[in-house]
């Protein structure tokens, strides 16, 4: 599990890192109990993942949550029929952390998502806090940032931090822009990120902003990566439903890897590639 540094700040140690590839997996918007998730994907992601010994980010929306009783987005058709039973949170929570649980050992974090907090607070239920807790996992707030330490040597010699921000997301994305002229907006109010990562409109891309530095070392050219994760939900291929009145356009595409080392020059390299 990672520390908790600060309210909105979690601390990621890896003693691991000099000339070895190493691996994180972004991802979020999963909508697991979702009829429309593509589970096969998911596995094969989490397989990889664990293969990789590569830590698991989920940055909300792991679950669907649409088909409450009092959910204005319920609809009959996408229920799952293991979940049309009295308790269908409860049947959620049991299914996802069963599906889960293999991947127990490397599922480092999970913060919500508007799915997960618009049911929490309507029925006064911590459904990510019991998901958290069986899977021992970290979790966090709709917003903050992982504090990363890697090692080059175990305990002793360089240490490389590296600032990942996070974001569940807001809005529609745009059909135009999908999102990302929310860079530059952010590119502003977070300086000391390297990298700035949202989900929720279901758009995937990474784009970098190159950005003159000054610091006690001198002066230098440095990037700061954003990156939008994708989904696991396949859109219904059909000319009905709230997606299509909206003229919302279809969306694909799952999580992100990045992929890190130390090199012989002690400094930190990474890349980032999409989890096909």
């Amino acid at each position: 599990m990672l520390k908790k540094l600060f309210p909105n700040t979690h601390e990621f140690l890896d003693y691991q890192v000099y000339q070895k590839d190493r691996y994180f997996l972004f991802i979020s918007d999963v909508h697991l109990d979702s009829v429309h998730c593509d589970r096969v994907k998911l596995k094969q992601h989490l397989d990889l993942a664990l293969e990789r010994n590569a830590p698991v980010f989920i940055f909300g929306d792991l679950l669907d949550l649409m088909q409450g009783k009092y959910d204005p987005r319920s609809n009959k058709a996408d229920l799952n029929p293991k979940y049309n039973t009295a308790r269908y949170i409860d049947e959620v929570i049991k299914d996802v952390v069963e599906f889960l649980m293999p991947y127990k050992s490397i599922l480092a974090f999970y913060s919500p998502g508007n799915h997960e907090t618009s049911v929490e607070k309507r029925i006064e239920y911590g459904i990510v806090d019991k998901i958290c807790y069986q899977l021992e996992m970290s979790q966090g707030n709709y917003s903050g940032y992982i504090y990363c330490r890697f090692f080059a040597y175990f305990e002793e010699g360089t240490k490389v931090p590296l600032i990942i921000s996070f974001h569940h997301g807001y809005g529609g994305g745009g059909a135009v822009t999908r999102d990302s002229i929310s860079t530059n907006r952010k590119a502003v109010y977070l300086p000391d990120a390297q990298i700035v990562i949202s989900g929720h409109t279901h758009d995937r891309w990474i784009i970098p902003i190159t950005r003159n530095r000054i610091s006690r070392y001198g002066e230098s050219i440095d990037q700061q990566w954003h990156i939008k994760t994708g989904t696991y939900q396949n859109a219904p291929i059909n000319f009905n439903g709230y997606a299509v009145e909206k003229g919302l356009a279809p969306k694909s595409g799952a999580g992100i890897w990045m992929k890190y080392t130390i090199g012989s020059d002690l400094k930190l390299n990474y890349n980032f590639q999409f989890a096909e």
